[in-house]
């Protein structure tokens, strides 16, 4: 067999392998990404007082008057989320929609306790600032999107990871929410900066994450993020909220609209893949020498 038809062979063989991924993979573009989401949220409110009012995980929740609906422990903020879309920054190129090929990528996020928070007088409302630590986040291949009427009560009352209709999905990533959200000198630790008013309860929210698992952690697991120090992550969360009839009705503080930046390597079954083909015409060329 000529040495052409062998490499064309190879090459079909590859794209035979790419052919037979799971149906569950979404093969991101290797570039910047911009993953946006929608969300629904259980958060803590109704705190009291002027200044800085809590400094610790333990004073803020003795200062705080509304804990987040079905929480654990200290936690003050957890909740549920849906990718709308992923696409890259550079050339506004669309990788993935909700729904895409009848898949959707769903998760549960967690774990942040309020440990710092100050009231601000403003000239309608408080301005409330909260400094979070702790927070992990995980997402995962679904045949249906979320049911956010399902509310808070949708969590699993042991395990608060799961949540109905998401958690039975596959893995696709996990991360958690890592210091420094803050760039000043005096505010070290905190993992998740949360800014609101106390009446409308309409905000801001903004974080940092490291990738910790699941099938597209290899791809997304890139240090390219830096947060107000210098530190490296993976990825930088921003998201705006605000109550809304929805979110009411089914139990939730508030809903969220938000984008996720990250910047994706190239995927490494392709890179394995042509490297296998290349090392495999290489052979050939070596054989076809003697």
């Amino acid at each position: 067999m000529k040495l052409n038809k062998i490499a064309s062979v190879l090459a079909g063989a590859a794209l035979a392998v790419g052919a037979a991924a799971p149906a569950s993979a979404i093969t991101l573009t290797a570039g910047d990404l911009k993953i946006t989401i929608n969300a629904f949220d259980a958060g803590t409110t109704g705190y009291t007082g002027a200044g800085v009012v809590c400094n610790t995980v333990a004073t803020c929740d003795t200062n705080a008057t509304n804990h987040a609906a079905r929480s654990f422990g200290s936690e003050d903020t957890w909740g549920i989320f849906s990718v709308q879309s992923i696409s890259r920054v550079s050339d506004g190129g669309l990788i993935f929609t909700a729904g895409q090929g009848g898949q959707y990528l769903t998760g549960v996020f967690g774990g942040i306790s309020d440990t710092r928070v100050s009231v601000i007088a403003g000239d309608e409302e408080n301005v409330v600032t909260a400094y979070g630590t702790g927070g992990w986040l995980n997402m995962y291949y679904n045949s249906a999107n979320y049911n956010s009427a399902l509310g808070p009560t949708g969590r699993d009352l042991v395990d608060p990871t799961k949540y109905t209709g998401i958690t039975g999905g596959t893995l696709a990533l996990s991360a958690v929410f890592s210091p420094e959200v803050s760039g000043s000198a005096t505010l070290n630790g905190y993992s998740y900066r949360s800014q609101f008013g106390d009446v409308t309860l309409a905000g801001v929210g903004q974080g940092f994450l490291d990738v910790t698992g699941g099938s597209l952690a290899a791809q997304l697991n890139t240090n390219s993020e830096f947060d107000p120090k210098g530190g490296a992550h993976d990825m930088f969360l921003k998201v705006t909220y605000a109550p809304s009839a929805q979110s009411a009705a089914a139990g939730w503080t508030v809903d969220a609209t938000g984008d996720v930046q990250a910047n994706a390597l190239p995927e490494p079954a392709s890179i394995a893949v042509f490297g296998l083909g290349l090392a495999g015409i290489a052979g050939l060329r070596r054989r076809k020498s003697k």
